[in-house]
């Protein structure tokens, strides 16, 4: 799937990467795309400005497809992201849509948990299985990923 944001802006420059496909004839071409560290802060960015709307409304559709989107980049690429600036760089991508941030805790609120949660069950075994607790911190009985143990401690001591 291609998706072109023309009204976002970017504050890291787009990254020319190989056009990967499992279709048997070859092609060769690139394309430009956002950084990681971009994708992951528009995710970020996005859940915080729907659960805006959510305070707002009372209701907003599901941030489902945000949180697996960030589950899969950062299981896939955690050890390609450079996170030393991105505490100031997720900030600075809220700001341009007037979004503020408290903590890493901003990111799993309940009520547009419940949602999630009700998206991921009704998708059936096309989601992933997700485990109460898997909000970056632990809970009991639950041992969090290591991408979730590094944003819960990194997200404490900067954001």
């Amino acid at each position: 799937m291609v998706e072109i944001a023309t009204d976002e802006k970017l504050l890291k420059l787009p990254v020319r990467l190989s056009v990967f496909h499992d279709y048997g004839e070859p092609f060769e071409g690139e394309v430009s795309v956002y950084s990681l560290e971009e994708i992951v802060a528009e995710k970020l960015r996005a859940i915080l400005q729907h659960l805006r709307a959510l305070e707002r409304r009372g209701w907003v559709r599901s941030r489902a497809r945000d949180y697996y989107d960030l589950w899969r980049v950062l299981s896939a690429h955690w050890d390609c992201l450079d996170l030393l600036e991105f505490p100031a760089f997720l900030r600075a991508k809220c700001a341009i849509r007037g979004v503020t941030l408290s903590g890493p805790d901003s990111f799993f609120p309940e009520g547009m948990l419940a949602g999630v949660e009700a998206v991921a069950r009704s998708a059936g075994p096309q989601a992933p299985t997700l485990q109460h607790g898997d909000r970056g911190t632990p809970s009991a009985g639950h041992r969090p990923t290591r991408p979730q143990r590094r944003i819960a401690s990194a997200g404490r001591e900067s954001v």
